[in-house]
């Protein structure tokens, strides 16, 4: 495929695929970031970190004053201190230092220049940039004395601005244990030793029951499995202990899709399972022993193993091989388009075609392999963000109830570390489970 620049493609557009001699559509997202090898895509936490700052500063609604929070209301100061509260080390301490807060004023688009910053480190009493010392009240009495209104009626645009950024700052961050999370890879890529492995703090950990379904402000935690703009079939391996990601085997070959590259970010959601012993009602076929598949609709290609924070606009009820294999339609909250596009009209309205094409891709993509087309319920029709919010959550009971018959028949390790619980379970083939409540 060639290289995509950062201009957009149309609506969609007619790819060849010449080592294949396939024709496909693909979407017509701003492709921003270069379609790397997977040998050359850098883990989740790295890659977040070289982004976070130009995400910010080109965050939609900054520069034209669409995002507002009122001056001094309990918003503003709930997101400032939920911003402040995530640069803590220590929750118990409550501390950040002088180096956290000038920090802040960068990714908040106000640096502080030499004479500000002497002034900060005198203000605080701060014997060194990275000692520990202000608290959230101080760091208030600070930015007040720095934005005060009072003494110069212009500041009050640069008050409010700088309000508005720390609203938008508190919408891009992470959770703490989530953004600590690693990905350490094993072996070589293209071989079937290779592994993409998670790690907190030195141990590993199980992307699909370790990390948390939702976050605390209700977005959704997307894992990807396959960056878009690539083929390597890579997946969660449910059959093995901590669930590393690898690429599928089918008859001792390492799979590809020969359809063409992924049009999208594709990946799963954690701490779901499509129980393999309840039929659907919506397509009358029972679930296919997987967490849950999502498709990430944003711009970016996302790397292997990346946990990103997502909000859910519709779902797509594919039936594969006369098993139910739900596909949640999803954006990254950090995705430019994000606070625009809410549900379905608005990808249409964004994205003209996209879900017609999407669903041609899903539909056809089988058919390279000299299999049939996948069939879908509903007709092929897109389900809303609320009834796709309902299925994760059956699919969310159904993993729960998994872990409870899994720790009853002792399939089931919880390792201790420190603080926290990691959990040790693999589908095995002979594996059999109690079926899900319907």
């Amino acid at each position: 495929m060639p290289a995509r620049s950062s201009r957009h493609l149309g609506p969609f557009s007619f790819v060849h695929c010449g080592s294949i001699g396939v024709n496909f559509f693909s979407l017509g997202f701003f492709a921003e970031d270069p379609p790397w090898s997977m040998g050359n895509c850098c883990s989740g936490g790295e890659y977040q970190a070289r982004k976070a700052d130009a995400d910010l500063l080109a965050f939609p609604g900054i520069a034209d004053g669409s995002v507002t929070i009122s001056k001094d209301s309990a918003e503003a100061m709930s997101a400032m201190k939920a911003v402040f509260h995530r640069l803590c080390t220590s929750p118990s301490d409550e501390l950040i230092s002088a180096n956290d807060v000038a920090k802040m004023h960068n990714l908040l688009g106000e640096p502080l220049d030499e004479d500000e910053t002497v002034r900060m480190m005198s203000f605080f009493m701060a014997s060194s940039p990275s000692e520990k010392v202000v608290a959230f009240d101080k760091f208030m009495l600070w930015w007040n004395e720095l934005h005060d209104s009072s003494a110069d009626s212009n500041q009050y645009y640069s008050q409010e601005r700088y309000r508005q950024r720390f609203k938008v700052l508190q919408s891009r961050l992470q959770d703490p244990k989530i953004a600590s999370i690693q990905t350490v890879t094993e072996g070589d890529v293209g071989s079937r030793r290779f592994r993409v492995w998670f790690e907190c703090d030195g141990h590993r950990l199980s992307p699909w029951h370790d990390v948390p379904l939702r976050n605390s402000d209700e977005s959704y935690n997307f894992i990807c499995e396959i960056p878009k703009w690539t083929r390597k079939k890579y997946e969660i391996a449910t059959g093995e202990i901590l669930n590393p990601i690898k690429q599928d085997v089918k008859n001792g070959v390492l799979r590809d899709y020969k359809w063409g590259d992924m049009l999208f970010n594709y990946g799963a959601f954690p701490q779901t399972w499509e129980d393999p012993k309840h039929i659907s009602t919506d397509t009358g076929c029972p679930g296919d022993n997987d967490p849950v598949d999502v498709i990430e609709l944003g711009a970016r290609q996302r790397p292997v193993g990346s946990i990103v924070r997502v909000k859910i606009l519709g779902i797509l009820a594919m039936i594969d091989d006369d098993e139910t294999d739900w596909k949640v339609l999803a954006i990254a909250l950090d995705d430019d388009k994000a606070p625009i596009v809410h549900d379905l009209n608005d990808v249409e309205a964004h994205w003209p075609g996209a879900l017609r094409c999407l669903t041609d891709w899903l539909r056809m993509y089988k058919t390279a392999e000299g299999k049939n087309e996948n069939k879908f319920g509903f007709a092929g029709k897109p389900q809303s963000a609320e009834f796709a919010k309902q299925v994760v959550e059956e699919t969310h009971q159904a993993w729960k109830q998994l872990l409870v018959d899994a720790s009853a028949k002792g399939k089931m390790k919880k390792v201790v570390s420190g603080p926290d619980l990691y959990t040790e379970l693999a589908l095995g083939a002979s594996q059999s489970m109690q079926p899900a409540p319907a």
